[in-house]
């Protein structure tokens, strides 16, 4: 494929999000760097953080094995492959690649050092970079004044609503790379993912909202189809982007895309609304208080359908965004604000 201009994008957040964005946005950006939040502590990830004294390899590990070239060979398969026993139940559940990912930190003494091995490994068709090597814990205080410490906790459910994030060590650095990524690229895309504990969390990092403000790309949200348990529970629409225009700074945000899927099988929307996953519809009036913001709405019916819920392990899982509608949206934004043509831009 030979393309007029080279295209750059970095997606921040989770590693299901970041997937999803990153493999849309194959047919139209040469560079794709995923910036994959490093604060989980669920039950495969926490224990391999123990094991090995790391930051969360859990949404990293899923990441690289999603963007394999191929994610049915046998690595990517490898690193997914989760031990079945009852006689250790620490390792009941637990992913392998973690377990490679603590080992080859061990090994080389470097975080880093053990991704780019294993994107080795899997074939790596984007650079998947942490948000920081730092090892440290994403904590809360809730809207009661009581202090919750670790991802977990900062997810957890019937608790107040959460008031502040902040890492444990408040002196966390973004990973070098990642900034020099931000003010390189084209376009930056924060979620689709868990607000609080994947997209701004990667946000809390030292120098990452600082370069979302300097760099002289386009600044893309991508906000949520449902609220979820234990985060946003009761939010609008509109209160997920304040709570994204409150941490980046006024005029950082340029675009935000909503999801309006007024078809959707009325039995689909229910079961989500049974596990407390409540549909977003964008109202008019919360459209233009997020223009007044300066921050440019996209509305679109942008959820992949699927027959039934999908069965993911100990996670709930959510409407999801269609990667295809997803990327050709971002690469029109692209279009637009550089006044190029579709001939700029070649599909593969």
């Amino acid at each position: 494929m030979v393309k007029a201009k080279q295209h750059r994008l970095v997606a921040i957040g989770g590693g299901g999000g970041v997937s999803q964005v990153i493999l849309g946005a194959r047919p139209y950006f040469e560079e794709l760097t995923a910036v994959v939040a490093v604060t989980d502590t669920g039950r495969s990830t926490g224990v391999a953080r123990l094991i090995g004294d790391i930051p969360a390899p859990g949404d990293l590990r899923s990441t690289l094995a999603n963007l394999a070239p191929d994610p049915e060979a046998l690595w990517p398969k490898l690193l997914q492959h989760r031990f079945h026993t009852q006689l250790l139940p620490e390792l009941d559940g637990m992913a392998f690649g973690n377990l490679l990912i603590a080992a080859l930190t061990q090994l080389t003494g470097d975080f880093a050092q053990a991704l780019a091995l294993t994107a080795e490994l899997v074939g790596q068709t984007a650079q998947v970079l942490p948000v920081s090597t730092a090892n440290t814990q994403l904590c809360a205080e809730l809207a009661d004044g009581q202090i919750v410490e670790q991802e977990f906790a900062v997810r957890g459910l019937q608790k107040a609503p959460i008031k502040r994030l902040f890492l444990a060590a408040s002196t966390a650095q973004a990973y070098p790379p990642v900034l020099a990524a931000i003010e390189a690229a084209d376009l930056v895309v924060l979620g689709p993912g868990s607000l609080f504990t994947s997209v701004l969390a990667s946000l809390l990092f030292h120098g990452i909202v600082g370069a979302l403000q300097q760099t002289k790309a386009q600044v893309v949200f991508v906000c949520n189809t449902t609220t979820q348990p234990g985060q946003t529970d009761g939010f609008s629409l509109l209160e997920h982007l304040r709570q994204m225009v409150a941490m980046l700074g006024p005029g950082t945000l340029d675009y935000a895309l909503i999801n309006h899927s007024p078809e959707l099988p009325a039995p689909l929307i229910a079961a989500y609304a049974q596990e407390g996953l409540i549909l977003l519809q964008p109202k008019a009036a919360e459209l233009a208080q997020i223009a007044a913001w300066g921050v440019k709405p996209i509305v679109a019916d942008f959820v992949e359908v699927t027959a039934n819920k999908r069965i993911l392990w100990a996670k709930a899982d959510t409407l999801r965004h269609q990667p295809a509608l997803v990327g050709q949206t971002l690469w029109q934004i692209l279009v637009a604000q550089n006044g190029e043509t579709e001939a700029d831009c070649v599909h593969k």
